[in-house]
């Protein structure tokens, strides 16, 4: 006789059931980190290869935030990654209107990545929405998927 499979999982001091908004927020963020690390095998730039790490990082911060442990998502991280942004579009100009995504693979695969983060911000919204939390985690998401648009233009006008 098979075990049916139980519909709880642990979460910071607590059991929680798999379809909560946390839960979905957390899976959605772990898939943006495996995509973001998967990114940095096929580029060469190891400047960004950094700043790449430093963001999977944040996104644990981010996770633990949310799942009520140690870390804080704040205005200082919001402003180094708006730096980071100005830094990109100085080099490929500002927004000029969407574009195929993906004119080259790596433009690609940099789409990708903003798409997914736009998934973890809807996720996210879903978990202020029944718990509170961050506006500082909501701009860092929302941020986060405009650096991606501009790192995929990077790649593309290659």
């Amino acid at each position: 006789m098979i075990k049916e499979k139980p519909l709880t999982t642990d979460l910071i001091g607590d059991k929680t059931v798999k379809t909560d908004e946390k839960i979905e927020f957390f899976g959605c963020a772990d898939e943006l980190s495996a995509f973001i690390m998967e990114f940095t095998h096929h580029i060469e730039d190891t400047t960004l290869i950094n700043n790449l790490r430093k963001i999977v990082n944040l996104l644990s911060v981010m996770m633990g935030e949310v799942a009520g442990g140690f870390g804080h998502i704040g205005e200082l991280h919001v402003n180094e990654l708006i730096e980071l942004i100005n830094k990109y579009q100085e080099k490929t100009g500002g927004f000029t209107g969407f574009t195929l995504p993906g004119e080259t693979l790596l433009g690609a695969k940099a789409h990708v990545l903003r798409t997914v983060t736009r998934r973890v911000e809807r996720a996210y919204a879903k978990v202020y929405e029944k718990y509170g939390g961050s506006n500082y985690i909501f701009e860092y998401l929302n941020k986060l998927s405009t650096f991606f648009f501009v790192v995929a233009k990077t790649y593309d006008s290659k």
